[in-house]
């Protein structure tokens, strides 16, 4: 007997789908000689004062890509060699490899199984006279619990840092996620809420002094002059992290369609919560009441004792059928050979490493239809009956 297809029957969309005004966009300036940042200027400012405004911030800084605007944020707040920094076990590795570019130390704590955030009593209980800073990850597009995580940060004198890399649109207590700490940190990689043309980031910031310290870091440590003279004056060690004018000017046509892709994002967060709560054996995250999630990607983890599978198994058969559902973050930060040496061998991160093992994403961009939401679906609950 032949095996039966069990192939989608429509074809999964990629995203992003740039239209012909970011393409005219970046032609214009191109055509204008508006290329980089030091001659585009008013493309990226443009582009930084939508950010600003939708972030409900004073400042949005434009660099080159997300991690720069995590290294930008913790050399700005002067970290370095002999500090620590606490970050999430359970995350990108960009949250936490900046801690090393400073020559400082990152210092791991497990997050919550409820919505894979750094968990607060973690954090309390990792903090020593050398913490500087905590990076809380608004991870998946849910918010990090963020009233908490800043009542430690206070008490204990440390400075907090939002990855707000993948939660363009979250809310938290009704505002949006990136203003709540010292620093907010963005990133425009190519499949994130909106994109730059493939890479790009931002940090944002109420405090004058650590945008101006920012935007100098971003440019070379060069001090900026009014006019277009350049006095090649250098008086920080900086970096080259300037965001292309024409990436900017991408960036403010995708700005114009954020509050759609948020509410697309949100529909089909919704569907796939309302029709995943009736597949026995996947459990859906839980934001806390505060958290007003625009999910990136729409994160849950499996039940392996109901299952009898990893997410590696799970997904491996998904893919393998061409279902676009992917584990999540399989290998932890604290098992991730560039941070060996800094691993204290002797901490457990339970939650994280169960969710390396269980975890999955499914995509909720606003190219997924309802169709392409029941269709993963339906495939999920026949994966799972059909067993081991």
């Amino acid at each position: 007997m032949a095996q039966e297809d069990v192939r989608p029957a429509i074809e999964f969309p990629t995203w992003p789908q740039m239209g012909p005004e970011e393409a005219e966009a970046a032609r214009e300036a191109v055509a204008a000689n508006q290329m980089s940042q030091l001659v585009g200027r008013r493309l990226v400012e443009e582009f930084e004062e939508k950010l600003a405004a939708h972030h409900d911030v004073r400042h949005a800084v434009a660099v080159n890509t997300g991690t720069s605007a995590v290294h930008l944020a913790l050399a700005s707040l002067g970290v370095g060699e002999g500090d620590e920094v606490i970050v999430p076990a359970h995350t990108f590795v960009a949250s936490a490899s900046p801690v090393l570019y400073q020559g400082a130390t990152p210092v791991f704590a497990d997050v919550r199984a409820t919505d894979y955030c750094l968990d607060p009593e973690e954090v309390e209980r990792r903090v020593t006279p050398r913490t500087r800073a905590v990076v809380a990850v608004h991870l998946n597009g849910c918010a990090a619990p963020l009233a908490e995580l800043r009542e430690v940060c206070d008490r204990r004198g440390v400075a907090l840092v939002e990855d707000a890399a993948q939660a363009h649109c979250t809310r938290y207590d009704g505002k949006p996620v990136g203003g709540f700490g010292a620093l907010g940190c963005l990133s425009f990689w190519q499949d994130k809420i909106i994109t730059t043309a493939g890479e790009g980031g931002a940090v944002l910031t109420d405090d004058d002094a650590l945008a101006e310290s920012v935007r100098l870091l971003r440019s070379h440590g060069e001090e900026p002059v009014a006019g277009p003279r350049r006095l090649y004056h250098h008086s920080v060690l900086g970096y080259n992290y300037r965001l292309t004018a024409p990436q900017a000017a991408v960036g403010s046509v995708q700005m114009g369609r954020i509050a759609e892709y948020d509410e697309r994002r949100r529909r089909n967060s919704d569907l796939l919560a309302r029709l995943l709560a009736d597949v026995p054996g996947v459990l859906l995250p839980q934001p806390s009441p505060a958290a007003d999630p625009c999910w990136w990607k729409y994160t849950c983890v499996l039940d392996r004792q109901r299952t009898g599978m990893t997410a590696a198994e799970f997904t491996g058969r998904l893919l393998a059928e061409g279902y676009p559902v992917l584990p999540r973050y399989p290998i932890p930060l604290h098992r991730q050979p560039v941070f060996a040496k800094v691993v204290n061998t002797s901490d457990s991160f339970p939650v994280a490493d169960m969710l390396s093992e269980q975890a999955f994403s499914l995509p909720v961009h606003p190219a997924i239809t309802d169709r392409h939401v029941e269709a993963i679906v339906s495939a999920i609950a026949r994966t799972i009956a059909s067993g081991a």
